[in-house]
Formats: C-alpha cells, sequence, structure tokens
C-alpha cells in the first residue's frame, strides 16, 4: 500500500530535470566469489594500514569493530553478528555517517567510565590529541561532544599540550590502576623513552569522569627502545637505564630544551605502542610497531600497576608460535574475533603488505592470560574484493556473453620476493549473474600477462573498438602519463585476447598528459569515432579528437584542450588533484563523473556542443559528510549493472577495494516525465543471518522504518537516511514480521519470512 500526489512528484521531477541531478546509492549485496569462496563483505572497499578499535556500533551489547584506514583516511564499521567463528563480520557503511571526522589516527576509549566509547584523535593544532565524548542515546541517536581540541597537562609550574603527531602515536590505559585513563607517549627519537601521563580525575574528584593531566615522568617503565638499529628489528636498547630529567619548574630557561612536546617534534619515526595486560598481574606489558622495522616487539612489565618496571623483551613476539614479522609500521589490536568469549589478537600493516596486511591470532588461553596462535594474514580483507592498493576498476564485456565484466588494475606488494617488489597487473571478475541480477567471479588475476610487463602503479583500463573488428581493444594509462595500446585479436564474441602493440600511443607522436593517465575512450563530439578523455595527476582532463576513422583512429599527441569543461580538482592547499574521467549518456545527452584525490565524485552537465566552454557542476556521489571520510585517490567508471538502461559507477579505492553505486531518479526530459512511485525491496525474502532493505525514494530525506512481528510487537525502530540498510535477523523468532516505511507523505509496508 502507498499514497502518492502525482501533482507532487510531478513538480519534483520538473525540479529534477531542471537541475539535472542524477542520484547514486551504494550497493554491497552483488555477489562475488573467489577460489570457490564467497565474500561476504565483498564491496567494503579494501584495506591497508588499519587501526583497529572495538565500539558498539547498534547498542546490542557486542562489541563491533571500528577500523580507520590511514592510507586514505577512510572508517570502516563492521557489525559483529554474534556468532561463532571468524566469518562474524558485516561491513555496515551506514554508520560512517555517525561519527566526526578523524583526523590522522583513531583511538576508542571510554574515559569517563560511562559504557560508551569515546573517541581520541588528532587535533586540528598539531602536535596535539582531540577528544569527542559519546553523548548517544535511545531517543537522541549519536551526538558527539567536542570535550577537548588540544589536551593539556602541566608540567611543573607550566601548561603545556600532552604531544601526539601524525606519525607519533600515543596509547591510552588505566596505567597506574587507579581508575583512570592515562596515556602514554613518546620521547624524541634519540633518546627512545615513554612518556607517562598521568590523570588526576581519581586524585582529585574521587571519579574517573575527568581530563586532569599531569606530566609525571620521562621515563616510563625505566627502559629505553635502540633508536636507529640497523638490523631492522625494533628492540629495547636498555632497562633500569638511569633516567634525566630536566628542571620543571621554569625557572631555568636552559632547562625546557627537555619539554617533551619541543623534543618530540624532532622525532623522525613513526611508531605505536599498544598495552596490554600478558600474564594477568594487573599491570601493562607492551606492543611496538616501528616504521623501519618488520617485527613487533613485546616488552615485558615486572614491576606493579603504581611503579612499571620492564625487564625483558621479546623481539619476535610472539616466539612461541608464528612471529608478527613483516615489513612496515605494525598496529596492534585486541577483540574476540571468534566470539568465543576471549579476546584476539591482530597485528595489521601500514604500509607494503597491502593484501596480507591483517595478521590474526587466535587467543587459545583467556582473555586476562592469552595464548595466540596464528590463524591468518588477511582478516577481514579475504572477505573483500581486495586486489592490493590503487584499484582501479572498469565494467566492460570481456567475453562477448553481454554482460558487464569488471576488470581491476592494482599494485600488489610482494613480500617473499628478494627484494621485495611491487607488481602491477589486471584482475579479472567474470559477471556470471543476468542482465538484471549481477554476481561476479574472479577468474584471473594477472589478465593480459600485465605484470611481466613492468608497469608501475598506478594503471587505468579503458576499452573501445579502435579497429573496428567488432571486439573491445585496450587503452592503458600509466603512472608515466603515456598510453600503451592492446590489440584485441579475439574476435567479436569471443573472450579479450590482448597483446601490446603500441607502447607510448599513438606511435610517432606520444599522447603524454604528464603523469598518472586515466583515459577514457567516447564519443564525446558524436562524429561516430572514439575520441580520448584523459584524467592527470594535475587534476585537470585533456581532450584528444580523433581526426582519423573509426576504422583507423588519429590523435595527435597535443590535445585539443587540456582543461576540458574548466574542471581543475586540486584539493586546497594541493599541488596534485588526480582526476579520473566518465562521460556516460542518459536519455540523449552526456553527463560526466570526475573523481580526484580529495575523495570524492563530482558530476557535471552541460557538455553537449560545450567542448570548449566550461561544464557547469551539479552534485558529488558522495554525499558531503561522507566525502570527508575518504581521501587520497578514487577512481570511478561505470555501465548498466541492473539492467534499468541507465549506467552504474564502480568506485575504485585506494585500499585496493571497490564500491558499487546503482543510478536511481535519472534526469528526464519532459517529455519523459512520469509519476515515480517509492519503492522498498527487502532480500533474500526469507533471509539469513541478515536482511537487506534497499529504499527508492523520488525526494530523499529523513523517513521511519518500525519492524513488528505478526501480533504488533514492536521488533525495531529507527529513523532511515540512507537507500540501503542491513538489519542482522538471525536471533529473531521464526514466523512473520511487518516492515513499515514511511516518511509523513506516503508509506509502505511488506512481509518479512523468518526460517531458521
Amino acid at each position: 500500500m502507498y499514497k502518492y500526489s502525482t501533482a507532487l512528484f510531478f513538480a519534483i521531477l520538473v525540479v529534477s530535470a531542471a537541475v539535472a541531478q542524477n542520484r547514486f546509492i551504494p550497493v554491497t549485496n552483488i555477489p562475488v566469489t573467489a577460489g570457490g569462496h564467497i565474500l561476504e563483505n565483498a564491496w567494503a572497499g579494501g584495506i591497508n594500514a588499519p587501526q583497529i578499535n572495538t565500539f558498539d556500533l547498534n547498542h546490542d551489547g557486542i562489541m563491533d569493530l571500528l577500523l580507520y584506514d590511514r592510507l586514505n583516511e577512510r572508517l570502516l564499521p563492521f557489525l559483529n553478528l554474534g556468532l561463532p567463528g571468524i566469518n562474524t563480520w558485516k561491513f555496515s557503511g551506514e554508520y560512517v555517517d555517525s561519527f566526526p571526522r578523524v583526523n590522522k589516527w583513531l583511538f576508542t576509549y571510554d574515559y569517563n567510565c560511562d559504557g560508551k566509547m569515546d573517541l581520541f584523535m588528532l587535533s586540528d593544532m598539531y602536535p596535539g590529541i582531540k577528544i569527542y565524548r559519546n553523548d548517544y542515546s535511545p531517543s537522541g541517536g549519536y551526538q558527539w561532544t567536542l570535550v577537548n581540541s588540544f589536551l593539556q597537562e602541566q608540567w611543573g609550574s607550566i601548561t603545556t599540550n600532552v604531544f601526539a603527531s601524525g606519525v607519533s602515536l600515543p596509547a591510552f590505559a588505566d596505567l597506574d590502576g587507579d581508575g583512570d585513563m592515562d596515556i602514554l607517549g613518546y620521547n624524541s627519537w634519540p633518546d627512545g623513552r615513554l612518556l607517562f601521563h598521568k590523570n588526576n580525575s581519581m586524585e582529585n574528584y574521587g571519579i574517573c569522569d575527568s581530563l586532569d593531566f599531569k606530566y609525571e615522568s620521562g621515563c616510563w617503565g625505566n627502559f629505553a627502545l635502540l633508536m636507529g638499529s640497523t638490523s631492522g628489528y625494533n628492540k629495547v636498547g636498555c632497562f633500569s637505564c638511569p633516567c634525566r630529567e630536566g628542571i620543571r619548574d621554569g625557572s631555568d630557561p636552559a632547562s625546557l630544551n627537555y619539554d617533551p612536546s619541543e623534543n618530540a617534534k624532532r622525532d623522525d619515526t613513526i611508531s605505536d605502542i599498544f598495552p596490554i595486560d600478558l600474564d594477568c598481574d594487573g599491570d601493562f606489558e607492551l606492543l611496538f610497531g616501528d616504521v623501519s622495522s618488520v617485527n613487533s616487539l613485546m616488552v615485558h612489565n615486572g614491576g606493579t600497576p603504581a611503579s612499571a618496571l620492564m625487564d625483558s623483551q621479546d623481539t619476535l613476539f610472539p616466539s612461541y608460535d608464528t612471529p608478527a614479522v613483516f615489513r612496515g609500521f605494525h598496529f596492534h589490536g585486541f577483540a574476540d574475533l571468534d566470539n568465543d568469549g576471549n579476546k584476539d589478537l591482530i597485528v595489521a600493516a601500514t604500509e607494503n603488505e597491502n593484501i596480507h596486511g591483517m595478521w590474526w591470532y587466535r587467543n587459545t588461553g583467556t582473555s586476562c592470560s592469552p595464548i595466540f596462535q596464528f590463524s591468518g594474514d588477511s582478516f577481514l580483507q579475504e572477505t573483500m574484493i581486495d586486489v592490493g592498493e590503487n584499484a582501479t576498476p572498469v565494467l566492460v564485456d570481456y567475453d562477448g556473453d553481454n554482460l558487464l565484466d569488471m576488470i581491476i588494475g592494482a599494485t600488489v606488494y610482494n613480500g617473499t620476493a628478494n627484494p621485495p617488489n611491487y607488481t602491477t597487473s589486471l584482475s579479472l571478475f567474470k559477471n556470471t549473474g543476468t542482465t538484471t541480477s549481477p554476481s561476479f567471479e574472479l577468474i584471473n588475476n594477472d589478465f593480459a600477462g600485465l605484470s611481466t610487463l613492468g608497469y608501475i602503479s598506478p594503471v587505468y583500463p579503458a576499452f573501445g573498438d579502435l579497429d573496428g573488428d567488432g571486439d573491445q581493444d585496450m587503452i592503458l594509462g600509466s603512472d608515466d602519463g603515456k598510453l600503451q595500446y592492446f590489440t584485441n585479436s579475439a574476435g567479436a564474441g569471443n573472450p579479450m585476447d590482448l597483446q601490446l602493440s603500441i607502447p607510448n600511443f599513438p606511435g610517432g607522436s606520444t599522447i603524454d598528459v604528464g603523469s598518472t593517465s586515466t583515459p577514457q575512450l567516447v564519443d564525446l563530439n558524436r562524429d561516430g569515432k572514439l575520441d580520448l578523455v584523459i584524467g592527470n595527476k594535475g587534476g585537470t582532463l585533456s581532450y584528444f579528437q580523433n581526426n582519423g576513422t573509426a576504422l583507423n583512429p588519429v590523435f595527435s599527441a597535443v590535445a585539443n584542450t587540456d582543461s576540458l569543461g574548466c574542471i581543475r580538482l586540486r584539493p586546497p592547499g594541493a599541488i596534485d588533484g588526480y582526476t579520473v574521467p566518465f562521460f556516460y549518456d542518459t536519455l540523449g545527452k552526456y553527463r560526466l563523473l570526475v573523481s580526484n584525490m580529495a575523495g570524492n565524485i563530482y558530476s557535471y552537465k552541460n557538455i553537449d556542443n560545450n567542448l570548449s566552454g566550461c561544464f557547469t557542476l551539479t552534485d558529488s556521489v558522495y554525499p558531503k559528510s561522507r566525502s570527508n571520510r575518504i581521501r587520497f585517490n578514487v577512481t570511478v567508471s561505470g555501465g548498466d549493472l541492473n539492467g534499468d538502461l541507465f549506467p552504474d559507477i564502480v568506485a575504485g579505492q585506494s585500499s585496493g577495494g571497490v564500491e558499487v553505486f546503482y543510478q536511481y531518479t535519472p534526469t528526464l526530459g519532459t517529455v519523459d516525465m512520469k509519476p515515480v512511485k517509492p519503492t522498498m525491496e527487502l532480500f533474500p525474502n526469507p533471509p539469513g543471518e541478515f536482511c537487506t532493505l534497499r529504499f527508492f525514494h523520488p525526494d530523499p530525506g529523513e523517513s521511519h522504518l518500525s519492524i513488528t512481528d505478526i501480533t504488533g510487537r514492536k521488533i525495531l525502530e529507527k529513523e532511515i537516511n540512507t537507500g540501503e540498510l542491513s538489519i542482522p535477523v538471525n536471533l529473531w523468532s521464526p514466523g512473520i514480521y511487518l516492515i513499515w516505511w514511511n516518511s509523513g507523505k506516503y508509506s509502505l509496508i511488506r512481509k518479512l519470512l523468518i526460517q531458521h
């Protein structure tokens, strides 16, 4: 049942046609398999440099995961479905907008002991710490209060900031066992000491909800790391070392050269500290990762909570099992990953290990006295499309079956090679579904043998029939700004057979856009011949008109314009832009999507008969709040995946993954205007562990969702401001449930059948 006003929808469509907006909603339910296994989180976008935090996202009392990928500054929320086993995690991007924008790094900790995790990140007033208090309530939803934008402490008689930087990360824990949260930080690089910032909330107020810090010691644990080691291993330089402290009353200006914040500014290392009680004695051992090291270092605490005394080390932790040894700065996490009641260990890379970068160790002991057993090197990564880094997906029918397949350019780190190296290749995902219901299967991770040609990432493929033989040839954009031409000799209706035929295309007079060429083959001037539009590192678009024929294309090395559409997408203060173009035709008019390194995809109109003019910016694919949570380079391409005759898009992430967006409410001409009914889809029905709801709304905005059982008992109620929502139903009793969706203008109801 639904109600709607024909006049209202007609008016909405008139406005839509006037502003020429095309809306896209994320889709996460397209099936993908690799190696015979279903990828449960196929479209999560990849992971490369994650910080691992626990957080109860849906307030069901079960800790979920909140990852922050430092490579491209993305938040990745994963709901814990509460099931035993490692595949209990469901990517839930709808929670991203519930959080404030993160700056450089993210830690969660319940500092005020109210049962809700608060947020800690780098201050905008570098170098320091910014803190958001979690003020969630069932009636008000997520609310964040900025309680401190630049955390300070007393250092003798001086008030100064608690130092933290984008590369030297602090640690948060109740280090002295008095019930409030303290902070560990780094001293200067040559010294290798840890700073203890003591919280006096309990001492001064008797409760733990304040942030009253005092610089307590520059030598916490009475040890020093060996800084600048050439062995490649992070290690302790000395135990029970003499501790040097400056005069802290401010009377001697010369003594202030030991001010921790001043010394730490000269730190040229990248390091992470992770406190964890490994022997259940109430004090904290420490795990360390460092950018110049290959190991996780464990330093044992033989003291007490009130008086830490580090006395031994394990440079190959855990040396009793498979050590966490890989190139790059290590992050650590401690969470129950398999729902067996014991917290497990995650060791994650911040560089290099772009596919095998989340090592997880199952805890066969207890959370208090853990024993870690290596159980895999690709936790979560193995559940998604993750081709390494700099993913550049393009949709093309590679085998002539009239289904759009997906080819992804990317680079994979090979840490087993000597010396380690990066390999750039193409991955082929064949569409094994139908014209209206796609599904993909990984067929080849070195399509066209690209890895043997030695290209440097990123590479960007573009497809079109350049020789008139009925099959799709490939133009490959490369890091040096040039193009490589691959001829398809398969013939129409056959799987592609690509060979490099013209390096530095078109040959004789090489097209060169400077750096990082991202081409698209498109008949932009509508003369029946494929032209070239190329994005580049500088943030502009270059247009090369085809001056030959459909069978024999001719391109000049000099662009017709190197500022097509007056587009210049460089983020403020940046010299680069990394633009990627995707032109598509909607009802006889070109539209353009352009992505860039700021982490957004911008939409343009006013293109036809205006190739020498300025295009009109109309919208962006990511909402402003979401684009603030994605950085570095995003790529865009597309095609009609669901058979509705309107192009959908695939977005590549620098972290090696892919997102899919279906287009809906497309721009219509006046002759095409019809009333558009809102729809709500639910699938699968009956569901397994979770059910997905998809909303198609001609007038997007907040709406209300209510779910009841057949007796009218309310099961779930929430406000909806997203196009797709996944709901865990594994704990619901079997039976029929009614799903009500209401925006005030109309309402829909659907039946959901639960069978376990």
